[in-house]
């Protein structure tokens, strides 16, 4: 792919490069560990969501992350899913390889999770847990059926579907001062019409910026599915290969998020694990299992054909969850066959809260029997 897509594409378009060809499971993550990336500006990935979430914990496991925080990273997607170059509406391996020459860029939150063992791990797609934390793990040994494995996978654990004992506390997040604390409070009628109105407001503001500026952004190419559908921030250029000063992007199109300064996590600093019933401060909500899946993810679109949550927005500073209980598989399955209709949301049995943080309590428990007994043994 490299070879005959990726380095013409370079080579045509005068982009300087070093290859390096991963030699092990881990091999990115030490090399970025450990070298110096002075000289670089990027670095850019041709492989799927995974290597890349690789290069990212090695890039912040440096002592003088800080000094790199300029470096942009990148991805030319040829895996199996390919969330977030869909998620960025170029998932053809060539969109992406222009994109990269042309230095178009993104902001996109960074999620950490803190395991019990203290061992913290950095995303920027998702953090599944139940049926397609099963899937996306129990099909490895399915790689020979390539992206379809995936959903081969997923037809078979939803034929004999899993719950597990758990609970689920988070902190809501407010989008404005004036929101309600947690999703949850409005109606769905609310949050839709909400929705709605969000992703007009930017598509108004999208126009109006392309009719007063000559700039090229993704913005005014034909590639606007992610920024027009579901209210995507337009891109921004902060490389030196790029030859113009386009203009800054309107307010509107832009989150005002501030950045991290440090990598620790803030929001759940000093919460003592198991948690206790009420330790947790009153905004905290608490959701009881079991559960056949949560997932809680920074994108839209978990792989290029499954749409997790429409309203997922890459630097919102928000953490989307999307949730089911103890529901049969005729309750998740219209979510799983209906996801790039966008109307699966409101499905019986799929639940959705917006979240600032979060904490996933297990209690290695799991049945594959929705009886009343077997459910409440998993949940003491």
């Amino acid at each position: 792919m490299f070879e005959t897509i990726v380095k013409p594409i370079l080579e045509i378009g005068y982009t300087p490069y070093t290859l390096k060809i991963t030699e092990s499971q881990g091999y990115a993550g030490d090399f970025v560990k450990t070298q110096d990336l002075s000289m670089y500006t990027s670095i850019v990935s041709v492989s799927g969501d995974g290597l890349l979430h690789e290069i990212l914990n090695g890039l912040l496991a440096r002592p003088d992350w800080p000094s790199l925080r300029n470096i942009t990273l990148g991805v030319v997607p040829t895996g199996t899913g390919n969330g977030l170059a869909k998620t960025l509406d170029c998932i053809w391996p060539e969109q992406a390889a222009v994109a990269i020459v042309r230095a178009q860029s993104r902001p996109i939150d960074i999620m950490s999770a803190t395991m019990a063992s203290g061992v913290i791990e950095y995303g920027f797609l998702s953090l599944t847990w139940g049926l397609l934390g099963d899937v996306d793990i129990e099909s490895e040994r399915m790689r020979w059926a390539g992206s379809a494995r995936l959903d081969l996978y997923a037809t078979l654990r939803l034929m004999n579907l899993r719950y597990y004992g758990g609970r689920l506390h988070y902190l809501p997040a407010a989008v404005t001062a004036d929101d309600s604390d947690n999703d949850e409070e409005q109606s769905e009628g609310e949050m839709e019409a909400k929705f709605k109105a969000e992703t007009l407001a930017r598509k108004d503001a999208a126009v109006h910026e392309s009719t007063h500026s000559s700039a090229t952004n993704l913005g005014q190419s034909n590639n606007q599915g992610a920024d027009m559908a579901w209210g995507l921030p337009a891109p921004n250029y902060s490389s030196p290969l790029v030859r113009q000063s386009p203009k800054p992007l309107p307010d509107a199109l832009t989150p005002v998020i501030q950045p991290a300064v440090t990598l620790h996590p803030t929001l759940t600093a000093g919460i003592q694990l198991p948690v206790k019933p009420g330790s947790l401060s009153s905004r905290w909500r608490t959701i009881e299992g079991p559960f056949a899946q949560i997932i809680a993810t920074n994108v839209p679109w978990l792989s290029a054909d499954f749409l997790a949550c429409q309203r997922a927005r890459i630097s919102d500073g928000a953490i989307d969850i999307v949730y089911s209980g103890d529901v049969s598989m005729w309750n998740i399955l219209p979510y799983m066959a209906a996801s790039t209709k966008g109307t699966h949301m409101n499905t019986e049995g799929v639940t959705h809260v917006r979240a600032r943080a979060f904490i996933l309590e297990p209690t290695g428990l799991r049945t594959t029997s929705r009886n009343k007994s077997s459910l409440d043994a998993i949940q003491p």
